[in-house]
């Protein structure tokens, strides 16, 4: 499964990330960047059109077709072996720690939820107060954690707005 998706955050570049749970340990080859446009093009592409329909031949059911949209988004610590003493305290494991584009990006798996979401206020991620009961299905299914924090340094900016690029 791929998921793309592109973020529209308003605030300090500094205070955005996302934790997106996923079925499997994502790698750096897993993850990449799209370019800013791509999410225009599917937009001209999906809008409504002036079509001609005629009429079908009721004995043949229709093909049903689907068309599926996929895809993937870091924690900052002062060092990688600190990050991870961290983690282990909270029964939270780092499986991958890449960066792509301007984001830092974690792959993170969790023993408990109350552990997971100690972890990621320790390390200043800024998540709803009571996210515990909704990260707590994914834990005990197995889930793993894509965790994408942006990297300020790495952003670019147009008329004043970051611009976050689009992940896959």
């Amino acid at each position: 499964t791929v998921l793309s998706m592109q973020n529209n955050y308003q605030g300090p570049p500094s205070d955005f990330a996302m934790v997106v749970p996923v079925p499997v340990v994502l790698n750096k080859e897993n993850v990449k960047t799209l370019p800013n446009d791509i999410f225009a093009r599917i937009d001209r592409l999906a809008a409504p059109r002036l079509v001609e329909y005629w009429e079908q031949d009721p004995c043949h059911p229709p093909v049903q077709e689907m068309a599926l949209l996929r895809s993937a988004a870091l924690v900052e610590t002062t060092s990688e072996e600190e990050g991870s003493a961290v983690a282990e305290k909270h029964g939270v494991k780092i499986e991958s720690r890449f960066s792509v584009g301007e984001y830092d990006v974690l792959i993170l798996s969790a023993k408990d939820s109350l552990g997971l979401d100690t972890f990621l206020r320790s390390q200043q991620y800024k998540i709803p107060a009571g996210a515990e009961p909704y990260l707590r299905p994914y834990v005990t299914q197995g889930s793993k954690f894509f965790v994408a924090k942006v990297d300020a340094k790495k952003v670019k900016f147009e008329n004043g707005q970051a611009m976050l690029s689009p992940l896959r």
